[in-house]
């Protein structure tokens, strides 16, 4: 499905003026059309009717008067007065005083032709018929002319017209608008000066609320990010001192017991998870300060620390028929490696943990790391990816300016970690 092209609300506000112009400039146009031919139509009875009037002033002032008689125009005193052949063009019983009746006949030299006949008793109490006959041509020809003068006359008057009320409509939008251009304005400035108050007040009651909308949830949002950082800086310290005991017990107990000693393998575990733990704490630290220091680079071999954590991690997935493909096709390279490290073995650990049976598939490049796995059909995919460990990567992501992604379906999750946009920026090779 297409999506509608995204526009300002200046922009949309434009066009939707100029459709309405355009709208109201068709329509005014067909108005005077129409209008221009029902004027004809009104001139041509008023003219028929002004001439019947005259020639019943004629017949009162003069009763012996005659009453023109010629193929294109003739009166007479009463109905039966008319040629029948005339009567029947027009109606068949006499007509009352009304609008004059229009028809078209083919005359006698085949040439078309309209015909009137009015019926008038303004002066004459027995009144008088009126009978007119023009050239279809002539009439037609008229009647374009006074038409194409009208709709030219027209279309000046009303082009002038919509310039005026575009203009005057235009700069009620640009004034109506104005608030809302210093309302993105003044939203940029708190944008790029977060930790400032910018107090600002608009000229429309609406758009202060909004505003004050606005800072009351960014405020909300620096007091969480605020408890937020507070809270991991305070649990990272918190657990420093612990996790160092943890490590210093395991070191000595590591020299007192032999690696032969069934018990030798939990403990590695152990050292393993705890260091593990170390990293993560230190990350966690790392990601609370407001502006983390730039972690240093170093070269690093991906593909054989990645083969590392999926030894460490294997105990995960002991008891599920599941075989690890590394696909490495990197050389050495310069990344933040403790970083790279807790962000590759958080998607190692949650692929192992939550992979079906089958194949869990590693590639390693230069500037990307993938892993995809099979999930049973039953499992939640809401649950696969959510946790700890991928809201760390994540943000680890972030912070590092990677790109990050997780797409889950009905058989397969996968996870990608692309750093190389982020080394083009800053020149790392």
């Amino acid at each position: 499905m297409s999506q509608r092209p995204v526009r300002s609300l200046a922009a949309q506000s434009r066009r939707q003026l100029v459709l309405m112009a355009v709208a109201i400039f068709i329509g005014l146009l067909a108005l005077v059309t129409v209008f221009s031919f029902y004027q004809i139509s009104q001139a041509g009875k008023n003219y028929m009717r002004l001439d019947a009037i005259k020639l019943e002033q004629k017949l009162t002032a003069d009763p012996n008067y005659l009453l023109p008689q010629s193929d294109t125009v003739s009166a007479y005193r009463d109905w039966q007065s008319i040629p029948k052949s005339v009567r029947d063009l027009f109606s068949s019983e006499p007509i009352q005083p009304d609008d004059p009746i229009e028809i078209q006949r083919i005359n006698s030299s085949g040439a078309r032709e309209y015909g009137y006949l009015l019926y008038s008793d303004q002066h004459l109490s027995q009144g008088l018929y009126l009978v007119e006959f023009e050239a279809a041509e002539k009439i037609e020809a008229l009647a374009a002319m006074i038409v194409e003068r009208s709709l030219a006359d027209a279309s000046v008057l009303i082009a002038a017209f919509m310039l005026v009320l575009v203009t005057v409509i235009g700069l009620l939008f640009n004034n109506a608008l104005k608030p809302l251009k210093e309302l993105v304005a003044w939203s940029a400035r708190v944008k790029t000066h977060p930790d400032q108050d910018i107090d600002v007040r608009f000229s429309v009651r609406e758009v202060n609320q909004i505003a004050d909308h606005l800072m009351a949830s960014l405020q909300q949002v620096r007091e969480y990010n605020q408890r937020e950082q507070q809270f991991l800086k305070h649990a990272s310290h918190e657990l420093r001192t612990p996790l160092a005991i943890m490590q210093a017990s395991l070191d000595t107990l590591s020299l007192r017991i032999d690696n032969k000693d069934a018990s030798y393998p939990a403990l590695q575990r152990a050292s393993r998870a705890n260091v593990n733990m170390m990293a993560l704490s230190e990350s966690l630290l790392w990601l609370a300060r407001q502006h983390p220091d730039k972690i240093r680079q170093s070269k690093v071999d991906l593909g054989s620390l990645c083969a590392t954590l999926v030894d460490e991690l294997a105990y995960l997935a002991a008891h599920k028929q599941v075989t690890v493909h590394i696909d490495n096709q990197s050389d050495y390279i310069s990344i933040e490696r403790e970083l790279w490290r807790i962000a590759s073995a958080n998607l190692i650990r949650n692929a192992l943990t939550y992979s079906a049976s089958g194949v869990i598939e590693i590639k390693i490049t230069n500037g990307q790391f993938s892993i995809a796995n099979p999930i049973d059909s039953g499992v939640d995919e809401n649950q696969i990816g959510f946790g700890l460990g991928l809201q760390l990567v994540e943000r680890i992501a972030s912070q590092l300016n990677w790109h990050f992604e997780f797409q889950c379906d009905a058989q397969v999750a996968r996870a990608l970690i692309n750093w190389e946009a982020a080394h083009k920026m800053t020149g790392v090779s």
